[in-house]
């Protein structure tokens, strides 16, 4: 009999838990280096993110250091720098730089390489007119400016620098592009090139909105148009990442308040169409002759312009308010033509669109421009906070933007300057002095009471956005019944500043009304 020995059969099989081992240990390895490459590979794609990102969100703060520059009253303003001119003409692109310590910071230089703009020559041929020379440029002799006033703003910056090194602005055109090789035209006309584009406050046009040669400015089209600024920002971070965003901004506008004292509404059908408790004291007047100071005495305000003493937005409006005043009629002065006393309906004036101030649409569309200012850069009184008084209503060096929703009692000898809008009621104790703009925008109700005196130079806009009931009107609605009681007597004036009058534009924010990333 043949017998298999254990033994043999043990040493055949020596070894495998050794290969066994090795493989295994192999494979341990394998999968381990391979985590080790994906580990290392995610940390830089999220690196690579990270200063993507970083170019992306420094283009942008950039933009908006840009477009809150456009303000009069920001920090370093750009408003003296703007380009007046069209793309293809000398000074049409202003560049503002934003250069890291002593770097080179040359855009202008196309073919250049410190940050050049590549982009301007592309927008022009899209234009029809392309660039030429070397470094290929633009028409129009010295075609961009920058200088001293046209860099960064250290009010605006951040420790580090941000790594956006310039923008570009200029006016827009028809044939504007966004960097495609495809013309892109505001109106579809693609054989128009030097058009303006204008925002009408909803939308864009062109100049030429009919048949016929291009107007040379937005308000030749319609007062009320603003021009559209392209804003084209690149950043590049220090590995190297590159972003570049193209913008495009226009100034917010309110029409400026048509004289002293403004009632705005109602509705024609609703008699009274005011309530105008006119007081009886021979010290009291309404001047509608500008006096044109605002805070500067003078310096960059309009040309000025006469109004009526009351203006009310309805021929209803103009009756009640003749008659209300008649008792004192040498009280109410203004503009040639404007009666005795001076009453004038102002409705066109206040404009129309989604900013015009003959809709309660258009009044909350203000409540909420002043709102944004006040909480940026001035005081909002809350029905959960309501004031005892404003804790800094502002000087003619200084003026202030105050906000009070709700209502509210100025008391003693109170004065301020800026921007003053009660939601609530306004009631006036004592000797009130202000200059500036008074907005009683909401309940629609002002109360001067006492023997004090006052002087106010500006505009007082009275405009009630409810009806009889207390419920708020529609958006599309003219305003309800505004009103104004005296009790008293006192000496008190009124006197028109068509300066202060405006200044409320000059404080807005320009709106975004496009956005896009340059793909290059």
């Amino acid at each position: 009999m043949t017998r298999i020995s254990k033994t043999n059969r043990r040493k055949s099989e020596s070894g495998i838990a050794l290969l066994v081992a090795i493989f295994t240990l192999l494979l341990i390895t394998a999968i381990g280096a391979g985590m080790i490459m994906l580990t290392n590979t995610e940390t830089s794609t999220s690196a690579n993110f990270r200063d993507e990102q970083t170019a992306l969100f420094g283009a942008k703060a950039g933009m908006e250091e840009i477009r809150d520059r456009f303000r009069t009253t920001s920090s370093n303003p750009l408003s003296g720098s703007l380009p007046t001119v069209l793309p293809g003409n000398a000074g049409a692109f202003v560049y503002v730089l934003n250069p890291k310590g002593g770097e080179t910071d040359t855009p202008w230089i196309t073919n250049g390489t410190a940050y050049p703009d590549d982009e301007i020559c592309t927008e022009m041929t899209n234009m029809g007119s392309a660039c030429s020379g070397n470094p290929p440029v633009p028409a129009g002799g010295t075609w961009y400016t920058s200088n001293a006033t046209t860099v960064a703003s250290p009010a605006y910056a951040a420790v580090p620098v941000l790594p956006w090194k310039w923008t570009r602005i200029n006016l827009k055109t028809n044939k504007t592009s966004s960097g495609s090789t495809t013309a892109s035209t505001v109106d579809g006309v693609t054989t128009d090139n030097a058009e303006l584009v204008c925002w009408t406050g909803s939308n864009e046009i062109t100049t030429t909105p009919f048949a016929g040669t291009a107007l040379a400015t937005c308000q030749a089209v319609n007062p009320n148009y603003q021009p559209v600024y392209v804003m084209t920002t690149l950043a590049v971070t220090p590995s190297g990442s590159r972003r570049m965003l193209q913008a495009e901004a226009t100034a917010v506008t309110f029409p400026t308040l048509p004289g002293p004292m403004i009632f705005d509404g109602a509705n024609p059908s609703l008699m009274p169409a005011v309530n105008f408790s006119a007081p009886s004291s021979n010290a009291f007047t309404v001047s509608g002759i500008d006096t044109d100071q605002g805070s500067n005495a003078g310096a960059g305000c309009p040309v000025a312009t006469n109004q009526a003493a009351l203006g009310g937005t309805t021929g209803n409006a103009v009756t009640t308010l003749t008659g209300d005043a008649n008792g004192r009629p040498a009280s109410y002065t203004g503009a040639a033509g404007t009666g005795s006393p001076s009453v004038a309906n102002v409705s066109t004036a206040l404009g129309t669109g989604p900013n015009g101030l003959n809709t309660v649409g258009g009044l909350e569309n203000m409540v909420s421009a002043v709102e944004l200012i006040a909480g940026n850069e001035g005081n909002v009184y809350t029905t959960s906070n309501p004031p005892s008084g404003i804790a800094n209503p502002g000087t003619i060096a200084n003026p202030q933007v105050n906000v009070v929703e709700g209502d509210i009692s100025l008391s003693g000898n109170w004065s301020g300057a800026g921007i003053l809008l009660v939601t609530g009621t306004l009631t006036f104790h004592g000797t009130p002095n202000y200059n500036g703009l008074i907005l009683v925008i909401g309940k629609g109700n002002v109360v001067k009471d006492g023997g004090g005196n006052g002087v106010m130079d500006g505009s007082l806009l009275i405009a009630n956005l409810y009806d009889s009931s207390g419920n708020l009107l529609p958006s599309s609605s003219p305003p309800g019944v505004p009103s104004m009681t005296w009790n008293g007597g006192g000496k008190a004036s009124f006197n028109y500043d068509s300066c202060w009058s405006q200044a409320l534009n000059g404080s807005l924010a320009y709106r975004i009304v496009a956005v896009r990333e340059m793909i290059r």
